[in-house]
């Protein structure tokens, strides 16, 4: 029954849209069946199920404008919970990278990713295996790179956070978008709560602003769907208080420039 009423509301919302993206174009009501569709499939594991009321995927997807026939990349994709949402949004003509790295299978091993990707289910997804400084993505090759509560780990794990961004600006095609969530920081602590191994695991918004268009992003929509007044972010996302609540998170998305159109001059217009 719990089910059922969280069904309900994810496709009320997903008719409705999402009223904070003034930017990008409201989807027409096939893309928003394509994510219904997606986020209610019968396949999908219970334990995905279960984190769909904090996570709120649908009006997340919508939002960073997920699109049948994209190819996307999901960095440090962990045991799959997005990496399965985004096969079925892009579907048989789109392709998935789901990426993890070495350090993720010493903590986890690579269970859960077998188990998703098991006899061929997502037929779409690609499992990325790669290191974060050597991605191995080809220059302008993806439609969307997706950061989904993962971006404060490149400070702990990673000694140059900034060759990281530049090589995924490199990876997108022009016009490409780059999404993050992630769990929210104090305000102005920098990367502070994001350095170390055994720490917060959080990351101050305005220095993830500042780090992407340093590497030449260009904002292009934020959203307020995951906030969370009542934390007071201080303390990690899996501490004992903070079991089964959801933590303060921002969404931002970004844009790769598209390279500016050459006009030509009045010497070389066509007479």
């Amino acid at each position: 029954m719990k089910r059922v009423f969280s069904l309900c509301i994810m496709c009320l919302t997903l008719l409705t849209g999402c009223s904070d993206d003034k930017q990008h174009p409201q989807p027409d009501h096939l893309i928003n069946q394509t994510l219904y569709t997606a986020i209610t499939h019968s396949d999908r594991p219970d334990i995905d199920l279960q984190r769909d009321e904090r996570r709120k995927p649908a009006q997340v997807l919508e939002f960073l404008g997920v699109r049948p026939g994209m190819t996307v990349v999901e960095i440090m994709a962990g045991g799959g919970y997005y990496t399965e949402l985004l096969s079925r949004v892009v579907g048989r003509l789109g392709k998935v990278y789901s990426h993890n790295n070495a350090l993720y299978y010493e903590f986890q091993s690579d269970k859960f990713v077998e188990q998703r990707l098991k006899n061929n289910r997502l037929p779409n997804v690609v499992r990325w295996d790669k290191e974060l400084n050597n991605l191995q993505l080809p220059n302008d090759s993806v439609d969307a790179v997706f950061l989904m509560l993962v971006y404060h780990d490149f400070y702990w794990s990673e000694d140059n956070p900034e060759q990281i961004l530049a090589d995924l600006y490199k990876a997108l095609k022009p016009g490409g978008t780059v999404a993050i969530v992630d769990h929210s920081a104090t305000s102005g602590s920098g990367a502070s709560a994001a350095k170390k191994m055994h720490g917060i695991h959080r990351i101050d918004e305005q220095l993830v602003r500042q780090s992407f268009e340093k590497a030449g992003f260009i904002l292009e929509g934020e959203s307020d769907l995951l906030r969370n007044s009542n934390d007071i972010r201080d303390k990690p996302f899996f501490d004992k208080d903070l079991i089964g609540k959801p933590t303060d998170r921002f969404i931002l998305r970004y844009r790769k420039q598209e390279p500016k159109q050459e006009h030509p001059t009045s010497q070389n217009k066509p007479q």
